[in-house]
């Protein structure tokens, strides 16, 4: 992995950053060049009094980022729980920060305990070396190492108790026995930022100035050129979210060929089109168009007109949270172009232009809510990986144009049900609590399945996932990369001698 951080931009100064007093803590490197990372919440050091706390270096300041999701919210998440931005990383596992308004509720456990399953960082190292192998290391906000220490004795108990009803014999042993802090690049912001900062509007010229100056850039991503307050223009903004969309979308398009299913979407990706929590993929090894069924049961058939999302198309989760997103931010600003009474005219003619300049970018009859465009744009990024026989290509469009309707809350043009044929896989847990089923449509039986890298892949991890001290388990993570990255060069040169076929349906 590459650790090293390329100019990363200044997180304290955005205006949903939390500064959070962070102290040492005896957590080991994967990599010794993150053992700076090696940090914990320290909110003992806020003092219960201003008079009695110190002023904090900025060396032992976190950053936490406040969100506020434009569809729902989960009761008293106000942002980053167990997370946030130290010196140009971010850090996830570091304790609960003051953003963990939910450190007392007793169905939210697991996100309210500041605490990082052992096994989910790994899953989040090796799924980032497996695309990062592939050359799709852009398509995510890549997690560049790991940091372990042992899980204190008297914390086993409540990591059981996170899973309620499951036998504590099912915990994979590197999740009882250690506690993990991932390290990622900073340089990133989600949608729930921007609309924790519309929702939380403090007005003026310097606040919207920051505001649309940080927007810009964060829908730009790293790799965009340095934005300049002369470049914020209405028209510029909503290009920018236009082609954060479209990258979006080619980056679930790479996920599909790679064969990588998330498992979990809300809030779950970056302004910039990338996804960011890989805490839970299921990692096939190449394309796959089904049903994942982390319930142990798998259905029989599924109602075209359902609300099921089918694995390859599972990027409308992300388009339905952004055609959320866009309609607020649209009301907000025209409300705010209306009646902001803290701002002057020319502030506020911003505002009414920058909505009108987004509702210009995107008309109804944009890709982005047109049924029948979304779906031939899906269709055909699957069908270009896929060769799939012209009665299978007819089939996928029909069910293709279904998911996409049932996203847009409109009632699909094809009805009827799909049968699913069951497909045996070797796949890990995504999550301790959830083994996977998995099914086809009966019309691609045959043509879609797991490749040899995924069962590589699902292998090395269960080793890792098998691993009870900070030793055992670091070594099984460098074994594990440097299998999981020889399995797709082998892949990818095909100089094995007499090797069976890379797609092993069934």
């Amino acid at each position: 992995m590459s650790p090293a951080c390329k100019n990363p931009p200044s997180h304290l100064t955005d205006p949903w950053a939390v500064p959070v007093p962070v102290a040492p803590a005896g957590f080991t490197a994967l990599h010794a060049i993150h053992a700076g990372c090696a940090v914990q919440v320290d909110l003992g050091r806020i003092g219960p009094f201003g008079f009695s706390a110190r002023p904090e270096p900025e060396t032992e300041l976190l950053y936490s980022d406040l969100q506020t999701n434009a569809d729902g919210n989960i009761s008293l998440r106000l942002g980053s729980g167990r997370a946030g931005f130290y010196s140009g990383k971010y850090l996830k596992g570091v304790g609960r920060t003051p953003l963990a308004a939910n450190w007392c509720h007793p169905t939210d456990r697991y996100h309210s305990s500041g605490h990082l399953l052992p096994s989910a960082a790994a899953r989040e190292y090796l799924v980032s070396c497996y695309l990062e192998e592939l050359g799709a290391g852009d398509s995510l906000v890549v997690c560049e190492g790991l940091l372990l220490a042992p899980l204190p004795p008297d914390a086993e108990r409540y990591v059981e108790s996170i899973f309620p009803g499951l036998d504590p014999c099912h915990l994979a042993p590197a999740d009882r026995r250690l506690q993990a802090i991932t390290v990622k690049d900073a340089g990133f912001a989600r949608l729930s930022n921007f609309v924790w900062a519309f929702s939380q509007w403090r007005g003026g010229a310097p606040f919207m100035i920051e505001l649309f100056l940080r927007m810009t850039r964060y829908l730009g991503g790293p790799s965009q050129p340095e934005v300049r307050p002369g470049d914020v223009t209405p028209d510029a903004l909503a290009e920018r979210l236009e082609r954060a969309i479209e990258r979006l979308v080619h980056h679930f398009e790479r996920f599909f060929q790679a064969g990588v299913y998330w498992g979990s979407f809300h809030n779950n990706f970056t302004a910039d089109g990338r996804f960011l929590d890989l805490e839970t993929p299921v990692v096939l090894g190449g394309p796959f168009i089904g049903l994942i069924s982390t319930s142990g049961k798998l259905p029989e058939s599924v109602d075209l007109a359902g609300s099921r999302i089918f694995v390859g198309c599972e990027v409308l989760h992300c388009l339905q949270q952004i055609r959320t997103f866009l309609a607020f931010v649209i009301d907000r600003l025209e409300w705010l172009g209306r009646n902001d009474g803290s701002g002057g005219e020319l502030e506020r003619r911003f505002l009414w232009d920058t909505a009108e300049a987004l509702r210009a970018r995107f008309p109804r009859s944009h890709w982005l809510h047109d049924v029948r465009a979304l779906g031939e744009k899906l269709t055909v990024a699957l069908t270009s990986t896929l060769a799939l026989p012209r009665e299978a290509t007819a089939e996928l469009s029909a069910l293709v144009e279904a998911q996409c309707s049932v996203m847009l809350n409109q009632e699909p043009r094809h009805t009827g049900t799909i049968r699913l044929v069951p497909v045996k896989m070797r796949i890990a847990n995504p999550e301790p609590a959830f083994s996977v089923t998995a099914g086809v449509p009966r019309f691609l039986e045959g043509l879609v399945g797991q490749t040899r890298v995924g069962r590589t892949f699902n292998t090395a991890l269960g080793q890792v996932d098998g691993a009870e001290d900070v030793t055992t388990a670091l070594q099984a993570l460098r074994e594990a990369e440097a299998t999981i990255r020889g399995s797709v060069r082998e892949q990818r040169t095909g100089q094995r001698p007499g090797r069976e076929p890379l797609l092993t349906p069934g």
